[in-house]
């Protein structure tokens, strides 16, 4: 489970000690982190697992990835059955170990 960093909390304090002095003590109730992953290129990863052909791989869609849940599901299930063209920047042979993204 990820929590939020203590460092972030101080974060906080100091902007309120700054624009909001009356919040600078109050009580932190609960903190929550967003779920978030992407790729290194930012593009989905749908592609089969390299050493396990019954294993598929399919994530990469960052923040906003539930936007593309429906297209994202038919493209998978195509895949899976053998229909349809393979977009190859979706591919794992597309990804890199170094991000390599010009806007995050």
């Amino acid at each position: 489970m990820r929590v939020v960093p203590q460092t972030s909390v101080e974060h906080l304090r100091s902007y309120l000690r700054e624009y909001i002095p009356a919040l600078k003590d109050a009580p932190v109730i609960e903190t929550r982190v967003c779920q978030y992953e992407n790729t290194s290129n930012g593009d989905f990863l749908i592609d089969r697992h390299p050493e396990m052909p019954n294993v598929w791989l399919a994530g990469g869609g960052s923040g906003h990835g539930f936007k593309h849940g429906p297209a994202f599901g038919e493209y998978l299930a195509a895949q899976i059955c053998g229909e349809g063209k393979a977009e190859p920047r979706f591919s794992l042979a597309s990804k890199a170990t170094q991000q390599k993204r010009a806007v995050f």
